[in-house]
């Protein structure tokens, strides 16, 4: 069945922001859902599909929160093992609804009213008082977006236990813009792969996105033929650069 997922206005999803600060500030428990039913300001954009009904929606949070529950460990290891769980769990989530997860619109939504006390384990209060925008909103920088464009493209390399990627590098990768053409981040996540495990494994890893990035300044490598793309990839990661 393929279900459409619902959206909030920009306006509207700025004013549920606000009221998920003043929740927390206030010291309230965040709970999705919080008037037990579909938000009546849903947009159900599209067709050929059924609206994601309040069943479902409450599935997402449960079995996304079990998996959550599991993480183990503290600070920058338990961000990192959050945003792995988070990404491989969305991934199999909408794997038949993959159009609908493309979509940066929906997951404001499903951020701000339907993951909420999810959301804030990653990224809670700043010290101003404000939640950060940019993991609520739309955009590559919202959390749960970014770790289901992270899954989707390097899929089984981040969950490597010999490859730990630093932010900074998936940053590099997935969040500018390496990550505009799908194929190409899947590419390089492929070459990843296939260097040789050992000590210089990761600065290789570092120094062949760093070329990448330098690459993309002169060259489109989205307007390359599949072999070209893979050949320049290549040639970023190779021994002598």
């Amino acid at each position: 069945m393929i279900r459409i997922y619902p959206q909030l206005s920009r306006e509207d999803a700025f004013a549920e922001l606000f009221d998920l600060e003043n929740m927390l500030k206030a010291g309230q428990p965040l709970m999705p859902f919080a008037n037990g039913t579909i938000h009546p300001k849903s947009i159900f954009r599209g067709s050929g599909g059924t609206p994601a009904d309040l069943h479902h929606l409450r599935a997402l949070h449960d079995g996304l929160e079990t998996k959550i529950s599991q993480i183990g460990g503290s600070g920058r290891a338990w961000d990192r093992a959050f945003d792995v769980v988070t990404g491989s769990f969305l991934m199999d989530w909408f794997a038949e609804d993959r159009n609908q997860a493309s979509n940066p619109e929906v997951w404001p939504y499903l951020t701000i009213l339907v993951l909420p006390d999810l959301a804030v384990q990653r990224f809670g209060l700043k010290p101003d008082g404000t939640l950060p925008k940019e993991r609520y909103l739309s955009g590559r920088r919202n959390v749960f977006y970014r770790t289901y464009l992270r899954a989707s493209s390097l899929g089984p390399l981040l969950e490597d236990p010999d490859l730990p990627l630093f932010e900074d590098d998936l940053v590099g990768l997935m969040d500018r813009t390496l990550s505009a053409d799908r194929r190409i981040a899947t590419l390089v996540g492929e070459k990843i792969q296939s260097i040789p495990r050992g000590d210089s494994r990761r600065q290789a890893v570092r120094n062949g996105l760093k070329v990448l990035q330098y690459e993309l300044r002169v060259t489109d490598l989205s307007s390359l033929n599949e072999s070209d793309a893979r050949h320049a990839v290549n040639r970023a990661f190779s021994a002598d650069r």
